[in-house]
């Protein structure tokens, strides 16, 4: 094969997967799902915060840059705790909330 062709073959694959991996990102917030999401069962549990602090989420495949995260400390009602990193803002959220913990068998999310 020629360098041209090859070229061409390569820049035919790699600008639409660039493409395609900027226009996805990971939901943005507790209120934001993606298209699959709607419609789908999820498991619910009811919590209170224990600690929380603000983090930094890195770019990824499926989130186009960096964003600021929350990273929740969570006592569920049945005594069993568990921590969950999602974007957001930590000051949206205090020790001592009440809050619903939704998990879809992939994505745990804290909302109140």
């Amino acid at each position: 094969m020629n360098r041209q062709l090859r070229k061409a073959v390569l820049m035919s694959l790699v600008i639409p997967a660039a493409l395609l991996a900027g226009c996805s990102s990971s939901p943005r917030d507790s209120s934001t799902f993606a298209p699959g999401g709607a419609g789908q069962v999820q498991s619910v549990e009811w919590g209170t915060i224990e600690a929380l602090r603000p983090v930094t989420i890195e770019a990824s495949r499926t989130l186009a840059r960096s964003t600021a995260g929350v990273e929740f400390t969570v006592r569920l009602e049945s005594g069993r705790p568990i921590v969950v990193v999602q974007p957001g803002s930590a000051s949206d959220y205090r020790v001592g909330d009440r809050v619903r913990v939704t998990n879809d068998g992939t994505t745990t999310r804290v909302a109140r």
